[in-house]
Formats: C-alpha cells, structure tokens, sequence
C-alpha cells in the first residue's frame, strides 16, 4: 500500500512551517479530546450546533484505522495523524467563525455517509492484495477534501479567508459531491466483489456462508494478475474523474468568462505590451535601469519582510515626455517574467505581475475605474481561484457590467492580499485627467501600505512611470521612492536604437537604397543623437523623417545642413512634409496626399477614437449625391498607405497616433488645419443624419433599409448620431473665425452652411423650440451676422435643452426620428453575420467590424464597442434598465428599480399619499442622533452618523440587495448585511 504512503507525503508537503509537525504527530486521542472541548465551549455561551455531523466521518475513519492495523501496515501512525490532524485543525480554526464551522461540518457529513465500515472486509483485501487499492482511493479522496479546506483557513490570514470562504466554499461544493460520488464508487465495488469475504463480526465463522463473485482468495497474489472486476472498477473510477474534470474544467471557463465579461475592461492591454516590446529593438535597450538604480533592482528582486532588504515596496520613475518611459515599463514587465522563469528564480515563481497602460487619446486608457477595471481584469485572468469572488460580487450587485469604482477596490484590496508576492506597474499616468491621477495614485499607494503593514512587507510592490506632476508626489513621501531619470541615461540607447535602424537605409527587397558610406552613417548617427537629447520620440520621428527622401543627394544634402529641427512640434512637421513629398512623387499621389491629410484631420479632430471601418465610412458617403458607396470609393490599402509610421493599427481595428504628443502637434502645424477640419466633421454628420434612412418619409420602405445594411449606409450611425452635438458645440465654441465678416468663404464654409440648412429642413420641426432658461448665447451672437445664425441658434437650444433631460433621455439621439432610425437601421444590420458575403468581395465584417449588437444608450460606450452576440447585448443593457420606475418621477429614485417589490416599497416610504392603501401604523418618530451626522445621501440630503447606515440608506433608492442568503436552498437577499444575517437564523433554527 505505498499509494497510502504517498498521498500522506503529498498532503505533508502542502502544509506550511510549524503545520508538518503539528498536523503529524495528532492521534484520534488528540482530535477527539479538541471535539469534546469545543462541544463544552459551546454549551457554555449556549452556542451549541449540530456536531453529531460529523460521527459517521469519525466512526467510519476509526474503522479505517483499525483495519490498516490489523492489514499491518507498518505506518499507519504517520498515514492516520494527517487524517485526525485535519480533522483537529479545521475544527479549531473554523470554530470562531459560524458559518465556516456549519460549512465544515456539512461536508464532513456529505463525505461520512459514503463511507462504509471496511473492517468487515479485511479477508477481502488480505486475500485479494489489488484490493487494498480501493483503500488507497479512499484516502486519497479524504485527503483531496482536507487539501482544499486547508488552503482555504490555512494559507490566508484570518480577516482574508472570512472574505474568501462563502464564495470559495460554494465554487467548492462541485467538488466534495464529486467526492462524495468516488467515495461512493469505492464502498459499492468493495461491497460487491468483497461479499464473499465480508465478515459483520469481523471475523468469519466456520459456518459463514459464502456468496460466489468470482473472486477466490489469493487469486491475484501474482502481481501481474489483475482481478477483471479492479479493472472495471478503475475504468468507473476513471471516466468519473474525467468527467468531473471535463465539466468543472467548463463550469470554471464560463465562471471566468462571466467575470471577465463583467469586468469589462480594456481588451487592448495585451497588445499593447506586445507592440512596446517589439518597439524595443535592441537587446540591451533599457537595462541600465537596473544597473544604474538600485531603487529598481531591489524592487525587482530583494526579498521584504524583517530579513530582507527591499526599501520600498511602491516606487515612482519621473522623466521627460518621449524619454521613452513606457519602453522601460514594458522592459519591466518582461524582465519579471523572466527572472521568475529562470531554472533558479530570482524572483518566487509564483508571483503575479499585472500592468496598465494610460493612454490620452483613448477613453479606456485614461480614468480611474478603468485603470482599476484592467488591474483586475488581469488579476481574475491570472487565478481562477479568486473568480468565485468575483462572481459573488457580480450577483450581489445586480450589474451585468462593473461600474462601480468601490466594488473594483474592494476586489483588488482582497486579491491583493491573496497571492505571496504581486507586482502592479502602471505606465504614463500622467496622460489622464489630475483627479483620475489623484485617485489612482492616492489607492494603490494606501493598498501597498496597507499589504506591508498586515502582510509582509513587498508582498505587493508598485511602481508608476509617468511625467513629474504633483498629484503623484504628493503620495510617494519616501525620498527614496522617487527616482527622477536623468536626461543622459537613455543616450547609448538612442545611440543603439539609431544604429539598428540605419540598415533601413541600405539596399532590400523592396528597393536599391541610399548606398551610404560609413562616414555617411556616422554622420546621420551623430547628428539624429545631438538633435534628440533624452527623447526616443524625437530619434524614431527623426528616422522616419529621413526615409522619406527618395535620392540619396536629398537625404545627404539634409544631414550635411544639419536641418533637422529642434524640438518635437517641428519635428512632426518635418515628418508630415517629407511623408507629404513622399506620396506625392507617386503616380496618382497628389490625391493619395489629400486622402492622407483628411485621414489624419479626422483622427486628430474626431470627439473619440476611429475606426478604420468608420474612417471608410466617412470617405464613402458621397455628401453631395447623399449616397454612402463603399464600393467604389472605399480606400484598398491599408490606413499605413497613407499616415505612415504616425499611426499605429491595435486589435479590434483602432487607430492610434504614434504618441500622445502628436496630436497637440499636428494640429497646430500647416498641414492640418483644425478649425477647417471641425468645421467639416459638423457639416459631414449633419449631412449623413439627413439621409433617407434616418427620416420618415413613405418612400423608404424596410427592403431598402436591409438593402442599404448590406452596402455599409449605417457604418457611419454610430459616430455620427452620439457625437453630432459634441461637435455642433465645439463649432460654435472655436469656429467663429473661418465665419468672421472679412474672411472669404472657402468651400468648407460653404459646405457647412449648406448642410446646416439640410439638417434643418430635415428634422426642423422636431428641432424648434421655445428658448431655454438657461441657455448661454455669447459664443453665438459671433455667428449673427450670418445667413444661418437663426438655424444654428435653433439647434443649439435644441442641444442645450437634451443636456438637461434627465438620465434615460439624454442616453438618446437628441432627435426622437432619428433616434427611432437608428434603432431599425440596427434591427436590419443585427440580422447580418460578420462573414456574410456583400458587395463582391467584401464581408458585412469590412464595412461593421465584428461587433453588430451595440448599446441603445449613446453615452455607453458600448454604444460603439459592441458585442458579437444578442445575448452579451442583452445582458450589459439589463444594468441600464430598471423596469418598475417610481410613480412621482422622483430624484430618489431616477433609474427606477429592479422589482416592483422595491418600488411598492420606495412609494409607501416616500410617497404615502401614492400607496395603494393607508399605512397600518404610523410612523415612529426616529430617536435624536448623539453624533455629529457628517455622512450626507447624494440623493435625498438626509444626513447620518456612520457611513455604513448611509450605505444601506442609499441602496433602498434603488432596491439594489447585494446581501444574498448564504443557504442555496435560499434565494432571498437584503440590502443590510444586519437583515440577512438575522434571517439566515431562522434557517439555523430549522436544522
């Protein structure tokens, strides 16, 4: 039976420190003498439970016991006190805590039941020695059960596992019924092929009489002899662990997906990681951070705790802008990896790394809860273990979608305590706003301390890569947590980076080259270093600039007048004009340049960031014919064919300018002039929303618009129907100039006037309106003198009057008939496949993307993400919707509720007069408050003394209940934990 003595050794080995020796050396003396104390404790604070649970488990496991002794098997002590070890350890541990100690003691109960009495078999498995092997299996399973509960109390601290044990103990329940079934498995196969040996009395008589199973006595003492009956057995036992596994395997897929389908973050992280790590060219680009900084080799690699020598767990690197920091923090991200996967790890191989990428231009990559939301995104994705947590969390909100910054911190604050060494890095923060810095530095600064103080110190370590701004200083008090990078620190890097480029200038494949001399190069090398001075940026803008000459005099002529211009802004004009003479010296370029410049006005000016289906769009719809014609004006290159190295393609088809500072750059340089540009976006959606397809008019039938689906008439919708205000704002805001008396019209102003008064005519009666209150003129009286001042004021009121609806409204096309067109143009898109074949050669996915089933509400952004199934739509628009509004249209309750239960509730509290019936007693007059009530409601401005009462308070406006019963059979929840602990009793009391 050497699988007993394996298993032992495995569970031994999981056992931590003082655990191995205390867990060994427990008898069923010293287990039974901690039950009878607890039993004792219990009785006397008249907290007594349901223990006789757990006899069977005990009196089955003794018999277990006696027959490895009388099978004489040398180390049954050592086997047992893993057994009785557990047995002790959990009971004492969970004691203090109720429900874990119920839960204990269920499963006990669970497994007991399906043990039998294996000591009237013990003929049996002296005499058929493959037999002890269902001995080994049940062991095996005993202890599987005891690995689980003992990571779960054992591993955590006390105040973690109590946060981690519902959730995790009822993913478990999986497991101990499938535990339960393999115990059952063993006891029905020793029952059936032991009969003949089986013994009640536990010796056989010489009258015993014997029932055939066709197993004889010493039949398979050739070890080669396997009984056909153990082989069946193990191929049961087999196919039911696969099986378990085959469907938990599943269950725990979808479990994860539905968590990452709720977290909802950012999809582009990965990618981007990716493509800053390709971006690093050279090997040993980078490394002299840990060389040079000792603040970051200890942060990398010492050890925390009272030995160790780590300083400080949470650092923050300060340099320049385009100094080329989110390189470093990709090279930081990569060297974890590395140095945790090297034969002997510098690092435990255990640890977890998690990072985010801030980005400007990009809504995803530039707030607080979106930064908190791809943390955690990656926390779930990295450890299934801590899903179930999620998932609870995910129920008890009643949001298909997290939105809720304090639900995101509470996760994090928990799974940071959870894994024995994590990092998080957080690149270029200082490209969001100052209060999403603010929050971001000031939470994740206060969770390192708090995991040094209640954890060991550098279980969690931070590090934040950005610009020097205040907002961060102000919460890294440690000196020696700052390290500002030096401006020569990077200078052999640009050096190298130059150097591994310059072969871009020599013969290829693709063309015959510059065929430069080596003086030549040094002379580009030197020149392109002294220019760029600490900045990446300017060295890799630098290069590109350069290979757009086409003659290797053009190129020389440049480097010998050391032209290349100081400072970034000059230098994206540079690239923009060589990028410019480029296209042009093409046959056709003239006009490839001037689709260039439009691409890249729209990027630059649009009010989120483009897709390249979406850029297709704009280009495809024919203002003038009011026609979108994908077939014969949508571009066949890819957006490179016309921006070059300044824009870069992510997953899910977004463009993106090559750095944050060039779009602060290329605006105000000559090629692009923003003010045309805004100018011509306002006009370009004001025209796409006067089409046919988003009016009412008999002529345009449903065959149409499933026709016009299928041509890509509705890829444009989308940007057009949730930004078309934003832009009429930023027109009146900014373009007054271009309209000033003394400037002559050019052919965007024209245009602009001319779609104006289309959209008016279009959907004027919907647009006029009675002046609002409130409604500020003064950027408007600069357009007076114009021939359409009265349509633009008219549609600015319009605007105006949408931004102060309440919440529901405002999340709909400020239109109601074009609000109503987009919602049947999508209707006739989602009954369209992503590979469905339009237009020739075209798919429905080059027009659209993959996503067809988008959010109704223009303020989501999933209004433009989408999902690719009507179900993910569905379910995130469940969180939008609260069916049973309140009666009196109140600000307590401005999303409704989620059952009319909620509401009958909310109106007999605030609205008496509106209940269906008088109130039975009337109410009592609340009891003066001692304290001072600082805690205000947002909603109502009732005031309380302690922060959790205006927590549950708040959660009555809406219904929301995230407290669920514990007990399965239960499917009630409260909004106070105080009213589901009070009724969870009552089932205590039913047991």
């Amino acid at each position: 039976m050497d699988g007993l003595n394996e298993e032992a050794e495995r569970f031994k080995s999981e056992l931590r420190g003082l655990d191995q020796d205390r867990f060994g050396t427990t008898s069923l003396r010293d287990m039974s003498e901690e039950l009878r104390r607890i039993q004792c404790q219990r009785d006397a604070t008249k907290e007594m439970i349901s223990m006789n649970r757990m006899q069977l488990f005990i009196d089955n496991m003794t018999d277990f016991e006696e027959t490895l002794v009388a099978l004489e098997f040398a180390e049954v002590k050592q086997v047992m006190a893993f057994v009785w070890g557990s047995v002790r350890h959990l009971l004492e541990r969970t004691n203090p805590t109720e429900k874990a100690f119920d839960n204990i003691l269920d499963t006990y109960e669970q497994l007991g039941v399906k043990l039998i009495r294996v000591s009237e078999y013990t003929s049996f498995f002296r005499e058929v020695p493959t037999a002890k092997e269902y001995l080994v299996n049940i062991y095996k399973d005993v202890q599987h059960f005891h690995s689980l509960a003992y990571k779960l109390f054992f591993t955590f601290r006390t105040k973690l596992w109590q946060k981690l044990h519902k959730p995790t103990w009822k993913d478990l329940k999986t497991t101990f019924t499938h535990l339960a079934d393999s115990l059952q498995l063993h006891a029905s196969r020793i029952e059936e092929y032991g009969k003949p040996f089986r013994d009640p009395n536990r010796h056989r008589t010489a009258g015993y009489d014997r029932t055939d199973s066709g197993i004889e006595p010493n039949q398979a003492e050739n070890p080669d002899q396997v009984p056909p009956e153990i082989f069946k057995y193990r191929g049961d036992l087999s196919e039911l662990r696969r099986k378990f596994r085959q469907d938990e395997e599943e269950r725990k897929r979808e479990m994860q997906y539905k968590a990452i389908t709720w977290i909802a973050s950012s999809t582009k992280i990965k990618k981007l990681q990716d493509d800053f790590r390709e971006m690093r060219i050279c090997k040993n680009t980078g490394r002299w951070l840990f060389r040079r900084y000792r603040g970051v080799s200890e942060w990398l690699t010492e050890e925390g705790g009272n030995e160790g020598s780590l300083s400080q767990s949470a650092i923050w690197l300060h340099g320049n802008r385009g100094f080329g920091k989110t390189i470093l923090a990709s090279l930081v991200i990569d060297e974890l990896d590395e140095l945790k996967g090297r034969e002997h790890p510098l690092i435990p191989p255990n640890s977890k790394t998690y990072y985010f990428y801030c980005q400007e231009e990009d809504d995803e990559h530039r707030t607080y809860l979106e930064i908190l939301k791809g943390i955690l995104f990656q926390m779930v994705q990295q450890d299934d273990y801590i899903v179930p947590l999620c998932h609870e969390k995910m129920s008890q909100g009643g949001c298909n979608s997290l939105s809720d910054a304090d639900t995101a911190k509470s996760l994090i604050e928990t799974i940071a305590q959870y894994n024995p060494r994590q990092y998080i890095i957080i690149d270029g923060l200082d490209e969001c706003e100052p209060a999403e810095i603010r929050q971001t530095a000031e939470f994740f600064t206060k969770l390192v301390e708090m995991c040094d103080n209640a954890n060991e110190h550098g279980q969690l370590r931070l590090m934040i890569m950005s610009r020097d701004v205040p907002e961060i200083k102000k919460f890294m008090t440690e000196n020696d947590a700052i390290i500002p990078l030096k401006p020569t620190d990077n200078s052999e890097d640009i050096k190298a980076f130059v150097r591994k480029r310059l072969p871009e200038f020599a013969r290829s494949d693709q063309n015959l080259g510059f065929n430069l001399s080596e003086h030549d190069k040094d002379s580009i090398e030197s020149m392109i270093c002294r220019r760029s001075e600490d900045s990446f940026l300017y060295a890799h803008l630098a290069i590109e600039s350069l290979l757009q000459h086409i003659t290797k005099g053009d190129l020389l002529k440049e480097v010998k007048e050391d032209i290349l211009p100081e400072g970034l802004e000059r230098m994206y004009e540079m690239l923009l004009g060589n990028l410019e003479r480029t296209i042009k010296r093409q046959q056709g370029g003239a006009r490839v340049w001037e689709k260039s410049k439009l691409l890249l006005g729209w990027l630059v000016c649009a009010k989120r960031p483009l897709k390249w289906h979406e850029m297709q769009a704009i280009l495809s719809f024919d203002a003038q014919e009011a026609k979108v014609d994908f077939d014969n004006r949508m571009l066949k290159d890819d957006v490179r064919r016309y921006l070059g190295s300044i824009v870069h393609v992510l997953d899910g088809d977004h463009i993106r300018l090559i750095h944050t500072t060039a779009q602060r750059h290329i605006v105000g340089n000559k090629h692009i002039n923003e003010k045309k540009v805004q100018c011509e976006l306002t006009g370009l959606c004001l025209r796409y929303l006067s089409l046919p397809c988003f009016t009412k008019t008999d002529d345009y039938k449903s065959p149409d618009r499933r026709r016009q689906a299928k041509e890509g008439w509705f890829s444009f919708q989308d940007y057009a129907c949730s930004k078309w205000d934003s832009h009429i704002d930023t027109f009146i805001r900014e373009c007054s100039s271009l309209f000033a008396p003394t400037i002559e019209w050019e052919k965007e102003q024209e245009d602009f006037e001319a779609a104006l008064n289309l959209f008016f005519d279009t959907h004027g009666e919907e647009i006029r309106a009675d002046p609002h209150a409130n409604l500020d003129t003064t950027h408007l009286q600069k357009f007076e003198h114009t021939s359409f001042s009265e349509n633009l004021s008219a549609l600015w009121n319009r605007v105006h009057i949408h931004q102060q609806v309440k919440d529901e409204e405002r999340n709909k096309v400020g239109i109601p008939q074009i609000n109503t067109s987009l919602l049947e143009n999508r209707a006739a898109l989602e009954e369209c496949k992503p590979n469905d074949e339009v237009l020739g050669e075209r798919y429905i996915k080059d027009l659209y993307g993959l996503n067809l089933f988008k959010c109704r509400r223009t303020l989501c952004r999933y209004f433009y993400i989408g999902w690719d199934t009507e179900v993910a739509r569905k379910s995130h628009e469940n969180r939008h919707d609260r069916p049973f509004p309140c009666p009196a249209n109140c600000n307590s309750a401005p999303i409704g509720f989620s059952t009319n239960k909620d509401k009958d509730r909310h109106v007999r509290i605030y609205h008496p007069e509106l209940a269906e019936g008088p109130s039975v007693f009337e109410a009592l007059s609340r009891r003066q408050a001692t304290g001072q009530a600082r805690f205000t409601c947002h909603i109502c401005g009732k005031n309380f003394t302690r922060k959790i009462n205006l927590s549950g308070h708040e959660r009555s406006h809406y219904g929301d209940r995230p407290y669920q019963c514990s007990f399965s059979s239960c499917d009630k929840a409260f909004a106070r934990m105080n009213d589901c602990r009070r009724h969870e009793k009552i089932h205590k009391k039913d047991k």
